[in-house]
């Protein structure tokens, strides 16, 4: 019976010229085929021929590359529809499937005598016990960011990845990283195929913070979806265009989702697999009402059967209404129709398993806040400081209204050159009291009074100010007067120069001070910093803490200084007073965001206020409101009804999983591979930071995700990648990692292999197969089998040859592979091995005694 006529779109294999790997077929003439052959880069006419072309097919086990994304995975099951199941869980087309390597199979070329260089082998076994350790019992895919390892994260993370869908409320306290638990889980779902399309829901204010937070950390680019990229899709696409399908990892700010509804609709139709929401406290739906316009916003794409990260930093006990409306939003069967929270909450019923909400007292170790304020006896100087936010409280209101009469006073306090910047030509007089200001500024000259005994002491010190006018006066002050180099921070420069000067900030000696406006506050590490400067102080009390957690973060391991100035009178002496009673300055103030909001609106009220003298008085009742509110959060009387919360005791047996020398063993087979495949690898000289090209000398044209001509330079080691932000981390997800182990994988290089070793008093001749991606939870990523020459299975033999380090003496191939005997000797042993299944590598090996003679 002769074989199916070929059609356009058929796949096929040359059975003669395997090494064209598989082909598709894109024109029948007769019996004339053109068939392009993707891995081969070439197109050829062929001759209809059933002994040279057979149709290409997929079995169990193989590794495949999925056509237009390039990710790869391996084939569990074929379906009923003509589609495979992935061992990843996607389910995929089969012609969208292209097996990643098909030719002459390691067994064959080991009979062949065909046998590749033992370093070769060596380095794709590290690889593979790589990949096995780099598991870590569950862990492995949050072992590759750019972050210290804090067991409540790790705990978190893997709580909510054990759901699927995963649908899950953190709601950690301020400080404990639940945007980093929320990018572990993220990370764990793309990385495992349970989602590709990702939306981002973030306040305006923090979608920039997301996109840094993804990429330096995590090597995951994401677009921020505002005005101007809507517009360029729009253009490029049409007006109609689903902008979800023009970008699959997005982040939008929660403002332009509320202004623009069809957004929420488009990101529904083009099915959001995975929605993260920060500052979720935001979504409100009090009782008998549909929900303000941010939950109806989300509400549709929650409702869908995906995949849902909620973050809050209101606790339960601050608003328990807000918090239960939450989990309704995740788990709608828990919380049906328009419930009653007191009620829920006396009945003491646990919360459904969908929550985790750390507290610092469940953590500990957190080093002290110490606060000093700096009372500068300069009479005269304040003086000229006070009279222009008075000048300024007492302007009638004119065009712009309110509005821009308040912002005039808070630039005022934050400093005269922020003043002077929004002042018009008719300000004459204004200007100069601005100049005489600014040149007697008593914050300012204090700072270049201390700044060389700060730099002499090796400290570094983060200045913050609220404005870019506020800064630049600053820096000429310190630079002049007080001869020091200072480092700049600000909104205008571009992300990679950020970057440069954070390095060199850190890492220089002679610059020991930075300035930084509040876009210094969003994500950025500056632990490193022995204190910190609040030179002006925001209105809104979220800003301030928001500056203090640059310092104060998790894994700190001293107190935090917090420099601030006490004017002696005014409105900022008001402010400076309301923040120390509100024990600002002493601990974080976060789950308070309705009490804080309230402190803004009364401060903007009192920079307002017809008087001339605000008596810091007038902030009691918010100050009482802020202490009743903190106190609430920290009884935690509702904390038990969250199931299986984190426990102190549980941080020794979590980090205990994972593998001491894993950032170890990833620079030794990365490198070793780099080295092999003819990259330039270079270490820099006394540190763990190395310089890696993929140019023009390597020995493969391409590398899985790294195109030809990329540099890199990073560091295998964790600390390091912590501390400099600027050097790329070589860890798991990192594109030149990725892309080496998946060539190391599924390259040919290292395949067959002959190894000689000392057989430990015995000796004996056997054949070793690995099998790639089997193997059981102990030998995960791969599965080794040995058999002795009699084809008996020898597992002892296979656990010690693939034990570290492997110690081989050097072999000749031919010594061995030309002997009589030698295919039928490796086909015999062959014939012991499980039949179902190719193995991916196989060595010949030989244990040897001291008297014996090194041929088989």
């Amino acid at each position: 019976m002769s074989p199916p006529p070929w059609q356009t779109g058929d796949r096929l294999m040359h059975r003669l010229n395997p090494d064209l790997g598989p082909g598709r077929v894109t024109a029948v003439n007769g019996r004339t085929l053109s068939v392009v052959f993707p891995f081969a880069g070439t197109s050829l006419s062929l001759i209809d021929d059933p002994a040279a072309l057979a149709p290409l097919v997929l079995r169990p086990g193989q590794r495949v590359v999925v056509e237009g994304d390039g990710s790869r995975g391996r084939l569990e099951k074929e379906c009923d529809d003509g589609q495979w199941q992935m061992e990843d869980g996607r389910i995929l087309p089969a012609a969208s499937l292209w097996p990643v390597a098909v030719g002459i199979s390691p067994l064959e070329r080991l009979a062949a005598g065909d046998i590749d260089d033992v370093e070769d082998f060596a380095n794709r076994l590290d690889a593979l016990l790589l990949t096995r350790i780099r598991e870590a019992r569950g862990l492995g895919s949050f072992l590759g960011g750019r972050i210290r390892l804090f067991p409540h994260q790790l705990y978190a993370a893997e709580q909510a990845t054990r759901a699927d869908p995963v649908r899950w409320l953190l709601a950690d306290e301020v400080g404990l990283g639940k945007t980093v638990e929320a990018c572990l889980v993220l990370n764990r779902l793309l990385h495992t195929g349970r989602a590709e399309r990702v939306l981002v829901v973030a306040p305006g204010t923090l979608t920039v913070q997301w996109l840094g937070e993804l990429w330096r950390k995590y090597h995951q680019v994401f677009v921020l979806l505002d005005d101007d990229r809507l517009q360029d899709v729009a253009r490029e696409y049409g007006s109609d265009f689903n902008p979800f399908d023009a970008y699959r990892r997005v982040v939008v700010s929660l403002e332009n989702l509320v202004a623009n509804p069809r957004l929420s609709e488009q990101a529904v139709a083009a099915g959001i697999d995975l929605l993260v929401v920060d500052e979720a406290h935001h979504l409100r739906r009090p009782r008998g009402h549909p929900g303000n316009p941010s939950w109806r916003a989300v509400a549709p794409m929650a409702a869908q059967n995906n995949h849902v990260l909620l973050l809050t930093a209101t606790p339960l006990e601050e608003d328990a209404h807000g918090f239960l409306r939450l989990i309704q939003l995740l788990r709608p069967e828990a919380f049906p129709g328009d419930f009653d929270a007191a009620e829920r909450l006396a009945s003491g019923l646990p919360l459904p398993p969908c929550t985790t909400s750390t507290r610092r007292a469940d953590i500990g170790g957190f080093p002290p806040r110490r606060h000093l304020p700096v009372s500068v006896n300069d009479p005269a100087g304040w003086a000229a400081l006070d009279a222009l936010v008075e000048s300024q409280r007492r302007l009638p209101v004119r065009a712009g209204g309110l509005g821009r009469k308040a912002e005039r006073v808070r630039r005022a306090l934050s400093s005269p050159a922020a003043l002077a910047a929004v002042l018009t030509d008719l300000d004459q007089d204004l200007r100069a009291a601005c100049a005489h200001a600014g040149e007697n500024d008593p914050r300012a000259h204090w700072l270049a009074g201390r700044a060389q005994e700060w730099k002499e002491a090796g400290e570094k010190t983060l200045v913050f100010v609220a404005d870019r006018e506020t800064l630049i006066a600053l820096k000429r002050t310190l630079e002049t007067v007080g001869r020091v180099r200072v480092g700049v921070f600000h909104e205008d420069l571009a992300p990679g120069q950020r970057d440069i000067e954070v390095a060199q900030f850190r890492m220089g000696s002679s610059l020991s001070l930075m300035i930084s406006t509040e876009c210094g506050g969003e994500g950025r590490n500056f632990e490193f910093c022995r204190r910190l400067v609040l030179f002006d102080l925001p209105w809104n009390p979220v800003l301030v803490e928001q500056r203090i957690g640059r310092l104060d973060r998790i894994g700190r391991d001293r107190d935090v200084e917090i420099v601030t100035f006490r004017p002696p009178a005014g409105l900022a002496a008001a402010i400076a007073s309301l923040y120390e009673e509100l024990g600002l300055y002493a601990e974080p103030m976060g789950g308070l965001d309705r009490e804080l909001t309230r402190v803004e609106e009364g401060i903007r009220a009192a920079a307002l206020a017809p008087e001339e003298a605000v008596d810091a008085a007038r902030f009691l009742p918010l100050v009482r409101e802020v202490h009743a509110a903190r106190a609430r959060v920290r009884d935690a009387a509702y904390h038990e009804l969250h199931r299986e919360p984190y426990r102190a005791d549980m941080a020794g047996s979590i980090l205990a999983r994972v593998p001491a020398r894993l950032d170890e063993l990833n620079e030794e087979v990365v490198t070793g591979a780099c080295r092999r495949l003819g990259f330039d690898a270079e270490q820099e000289r006394g540190e763990r930071v190395w310089a890696v090209e993929f140019g023009s000398r390597a020995l493969v044209d391409h590398l899985p995700g790294v195109a030809p001509g990329t540099r890199f330079l990073g560091t295998f080691d964790r600390a390091c990648a912590v501390t400099r932000e600027e050097l790329d981390y070589f860890a798991s997800g990192h594109p030149l990692v990725e892309g080496v182990l998946a060539e190391l994988e599924d390259g040919a290089r290292g395949t067959v292999a002959l190894l000689e070793m000392d057989g430990a008093g015995s000796g004996g001749f056997g054949l070793l197969a690995l099998y790639q991606g089997e193997g059981d939870e102990d030998e995960a990523g791969f599965r080794a089998l040995a058999v002795d020459a009699q084809g008996r299975p020898r597992p002892e033999w296979a656990r010690r040859l693939i034990s570290p380090p492997l110690r081989t003496r050097r072999v000749r191939p031919e010594t061995w592979t030309r002997r009589r005997g030698w295919r039928e000797l490796v086909e015999k042993m062959a014939a012991a091995l499980p039949g179902h299944t190719v193995p991916d590598a196989v060595v010949a090996f030989r244990f040897i005694r001291q008297d014996e003679d090194p041929a088989p």
